[in-house]
C-alpha cells in the first residue's frame, strides 16, 4: 500500500510541476502582434539614432550580445562581423568618424515579429582628407533583429556599385 501511495504522490507532484511550467511558459509567451509592436518601437528609435550618428543613444538600445555586419562592404572596406555591445559601439564611433552627415529617403519598412527592415536610399557626406568632401547616394537595406527588448543583430546590405562610381568621380 505504501508503494502505491508513494507512486500516487509522485504522479501528483509531477502533474503539478508540468501544469505550473506550462502555465508559466504560456504567460511569458508574447503574441505576434505584441512582438511586432515592440520591435517597431525599438528598431525605429535605433534606426533614427543611427542616422543621427548618435551612437550613445544607440548603445542604450543594443543587446549585450549584439552583432553588426555589412557583408556587402567586405571587399571594398574590409569590414568584418563585430560582436558585443562595447565592440559594436566602438566600431561605429571609429568607422563612422569621417561621416559628416547621413540622411535617408525611405522606400519601404517592414516590421514582423522580432525583425525590422528598412529599405532606403542613403545619402551621406564624409571627409576624405584635408578639405575633401565626398557625397554618396546609394540603395541600402538595414535589417535589425530584437531580443529581450534590445537590438541583437544589425545587418546592412548596400549596393556599393553606386559608391564606387560616385567616389571615383569625386576623388
Amino acid at each position: 500500500m505504501k508503494s502505491i501511495n508513494k507512486a500516487y504522490q509522485f504522479s501528483t507532484i509531477l502533474v503539478v510541476i508540468l501544469f505550473l511550467s506550462t502555465t508559466i511558459y504560456a504567460q511569458e509567451k508574447v503574441s505576434f502582434s505584441e512582438a511586432t509592436s515592440i520591435t517597431k518601437k525599438i528598431t525605429v528609435k535605433y534606426f533614427s539614432d543611427y542616422f543621427k550618428l548618435d551612437f550613445d543613444a544607440m548603445k542604450d538600445n543594443m543587446h549585450d550580445d549584439i552583432s553588426f555586419h555589412d557583408p556587402t562592404a567586405e571587399l571594398i572596406m574590409g569590414t568584418r562581423l563585430v560582436e558585443g555591445r562595447t565592440n559594436v559601439y566602438e566600431s561605429f564611433k571609429k568607422n563612422y568618424a569621417a561621416i559628416i552627415e547621413m540622411k535617408q529617403e525611405p522606400i519601404r519598412t517592414i516590421f514582423s515579429s522580432t525583425t525590422g527592415i528598412f529599405e532606403i536610399i542613403i545619402k551621406y557626406r564624409f571627409n576624405d582628407g584635408p578639405d575633401k568632401m565626398i557625397t554618396i547616394e546609394m540603395p541600402l537595406v538595414v535589417v535589425l533583429t530584437v531580443k529581450d527588448g534590445k537590438v541583437i543583430e544589425h545587418r546592412d546590405y548596400a549596393d556599393y556599385n553606386y559608391f564606387i562610381e560616385q567616389y571615383n568621380t569625386q576623388k
